[in-house]
């Protein structure tokens, strides 16, 4: 009897640990991470703000960036552009950009030199001798040097420069050929450090004003004239409120493409990759667009009835040259001279 109450007791704890035993497989079978499929991705929305209106060739060429970054990643990478200050001033656009609230932006150096001030010569007089001069500066060693110290102190990585046009002045009421001619005109400015300088030096009453308010303000004779690039002049459509455009070309003007640092290190790296291609590929054809629309846009205001002056350049240079030498412990001695003698 008791050897086969043994062989029962045997029978039933084997039993019993091959149950254990099939349990604890199950269980650890359903702990095991499931490794995700390389081809599973989640789609990522970036958010890009300006405050160019809608015909402007920026506002133009960043729809074109979102679509091609969309058909690039199959859907999985959207940029959603917000022009025509739709998010703010320019200087709520930075600080979205700095706090992480906007993910991309068109920001000029006046806004970013406000948080770095090195940034600033970039909007200074006649710092750069033409378009290529630009080009060269801000994608050469200088401008690398001057971008990635603006992304470890502000957390905006620039990520390509766009040539915005060359500044020229226009008025309602005085032609300006030579600076004593801006004497006692109200001249709408950028309301940034440099700009306003520039415009002071230039002999002029600097007016800071947000882009978006000038219209107005030179329809209702608030302001006498202002400064801007051709393709921003007819963007703006300031040439049905303006009689005068003065060719000073004072900023040949460059407006980074900016990017919150830490929302580009979190992008998967597909995603970074097809961002940074588009953006290569698409910002010279921003460029040679607003240097092309440059070249014609002097006779659609002729035609439109706005008087064209060609001023004396050498004397806007040697009036603005105080500009170069009040600022320069500003952006740092030497950094001048290092972009004048790029070639």
């Amino acid at each position: 009897m008791l050897s086969k109450a043994r062989k029962i007791l045997v029978i039933v704890f084997i039993i019993g640990f091959s149950l254990i035993l099939a349990w604890t497989g199950s269980m650890l079978r359903q702990e095991e991470p499931v490794e995700p499929k390389e081809d599973i991705i989640k789609p990522v929305t970036l958010k890009l703000a300006h405050v160019y209106g809608i015909d402007h060739p920026f506002s133009i060429g960043m729809e074109k960036l979102a679509a091609r970054v969309k058909e690039k990643s199959n859907g999985k990478l959207i940029v959603n552009t917000y022009d025509s200050s739709r998010l703010g001033s320019e200087k709520d656009i930075a600080d979205g950009v700095a706090n992480g609230i906007i993910d991309m932006a068109l920001i000029g150096p006046g806004e970013l030199g406000k948080r770095f001030k090195p940034i600033l010569i970039f909007d200074a007089p006649y710092v750069f001798k033409d378009l290529d001069h630009m080009q060269k500066v801000t994608r050469g060693v200088v401008g690398r040097e001057l971008w990635d110290s603006l992304a470890m102190q502000t957390g905006i990585r620039v990520l390509a420069s766009l040539y915005y046009g060359t500044r020229h002045v226009t008025t309602s009421m005085v032609p300006i050929s030579m600076p004593a001619d801006l004497q006692e005109v109200k001249l709408r400015t950028p309301d940034q450090p440099l700009s306003v300088a520039n415009v002071k030096a230039m002999g002029a009453d600097p007016v800071p004003m947000a882009l978006f308010e000038v219209y107005l303000a030179l329809q209702q004779g608030i302001v006498d004239g202002q400064e801007n690039p051709l393709p921003t002049i007819a963007s703006q459509r300031f040439n049905e409120v303006q009689k005068y455009i003065s060719l000073t070309g004072h900023v040949i003007q460059v407006i980074p493409l900016t990017i919150s640092d830490k929302k580009l290190h979190s992008l998967p790296k597909e995603m970074k990759e097809v961002l940074i291609e588009t953006i290569n590929e698409v910002a010279p054809m921003i460029n040679g667009e607003i240097a092309a629309k440059e070249e014609v846009m002097l006779e659609e205001f002729r035609e439109s009835g706005m008087h064209v002056i060609q001023p004396d350049v050498e004397a806007f240079k040697k009036t603005t040259a105080s500009v170069i030498k009040e600022y320069e412990d500003t952006w740092g001695q030497g950094l001048y001279e290092r972009i004048q003698n790029v070639q």
